[in-house]
């Protein structure tokens, strides 16, 4: 039996798992080659925010399937990991040595999160924003993924926000299409400087009941 319930910082190694996990499967996955430590790290931090809200759906043991983070200040969640990019920068170093090309697909990142390249955008930088939304694929369950999303946003409305933001990368099909069954509008496309094609998407919550 799936159930479901706000992450606590103790969650961080359960999310760092999942996101790690789904990364993997995923066509042009980035965040992954990151390592597991940089991963955890960054949940830590993300959990602390203020204003983050991650819902995660585990069994009757605790094991997490699947979770949906985000924010209601994205400016709030860059500018902490900004504040932290030190200690970012010392999880991910074993793994420079083992990929040095990483350094360059990270310091393109690292631009966008400081906002010293104004012309390279990777996503939603202020206001509500849905950041990630996993399930791990080695059980996947469509029916409990999609009510986990549809739960998030239904807390994200019940405290009073109207519209949401979330990016998704297009070659992600399965998760594009789902977003789209969901209800989401297509505001924008971009092209990354790796290549990948992103669409900034964005919800009407009035239609989530």
């Amino acid at each position: 039996m799936i159930t479901y319930r706000l992450a606590k910082t103790t969650d961080a190694l359960a999310l760092a798992k999942v996101h790690k996990m789904c990364a993997e499967s995923q066509k042009d996955g980035f965040f992954y080659k990151l390592g597991i430590l940089f991963i955890w790290r960054y949940y830590k931090i993300v959990i602390s925010n203020r204003n983050s809200i991650i819902l995660l759906a585990e069994d009757e043991n605790g094991f997490c399937y699947g979770f949906h983070s985000g924010t209601l200040k994205a400016e709030e969640h860059l500018l902490n990991l900004k504040k932290n990019r030190l200690g970012l920068f010392f999880c991910v170093l074993p793994d420079f040595f083992l990929n040095p090309k990483l350094f360059l697909e990270v310091f393109k990142r690292y631009h966008y999160i400081s906002n010293r390249n104004s012309s390279t955008k990777y996503g939603v930088t202020e206001g509500p924003r849905g950041e990630y939304w996993g399930w791990i694929p080695s059980n996947p369950n469509p029916v409990e993924s999609l009510k986990l999303h549809k739960k998030w946003h239904k807390i994200i409305k019940d405290l009073g926000i109207n519209f949401v933001k979330s990016e998704v990368d297009i070659t992600n099909s399965r998760v594009f299409k789902s977003i789209k069954i969901m209800g989401g509008e297509i505001l924008s496309e971009m092209d990354l400087p790796d290549g990948r094609k992103r669409a900034i998407v964005q919800y009407d919550l009035a239609k989530f009941k």
